[in-house]
């Protein structure tokens, strides 16, 4: 007779369970919540933080040659919202050294925030004059880039 039909399998052990788990595993899961929570506590904050930039961009999207004159009152929103201790009473260079030192790089020339100074004291009728459709919409795309580029330093 054939010796190795007669061969028993060994019984193997119940497999170990997961639960309940070790102290170890409840400080890991802890921490995992802990990190989890924080990491959405900032994300919140920095949302929040930057409705203001939401705001003047969807603002600066809906604006027509029309009311282009507006430009430049959205910009100075955003600064203020932006950064509370400023005084917004700045123009020409002073303004434009506000705007250019928010960027790595100036996005807005001297002249173009002139230009949207300027806009401010036009009637709605004569921007057409002051402003083609072409500088309308560089100037847009260039105060919509400042949006979402711009960033101020926290003072505290």
């Amino acid at each position: 007779m054939n010796q190795m039909t007669q061969l028993v399998d060994i019984p193997l052990p119940e497999p170990i369970s997961w639960w309940p788990l070790s102290t170890g595993w409840y400080v890991v899961l802890i921490a995992i919540c802990l990190v989890l929570s924080l990491f959405i506590v900032r994300k919140r904050r920095r949302w929040v933080a930057n409705r203001y930039r939401r705001v003047a961009y969807r603002e600066l999207q809906t604006l027509t040659l029309d009311n282009a004159s507006d430009m430049n009152l959205i910009l100075r929103q955003a600064v203020l919202n932006g950064k509370s201790p400023i005084v917004l009473n700045h123009t020409g260079a002073e303004w434009y050294q506000l705007i250019s030192r928010s960027c790595e790089q100036p996005i807005l020339s001297e002249s173009q925030l002139n230009l949207l100074e300027q806009l401010n004291y036009q009637p709605a009728q004569s921007v057409v004059n002051h402003l083609s459709q072409t500088d309308f919409v560089k100037l847009k795309e260039l105060c919509l880039r400042w949006v979402k580029e711009h960033h101020f330093e926290r003072e505290s």
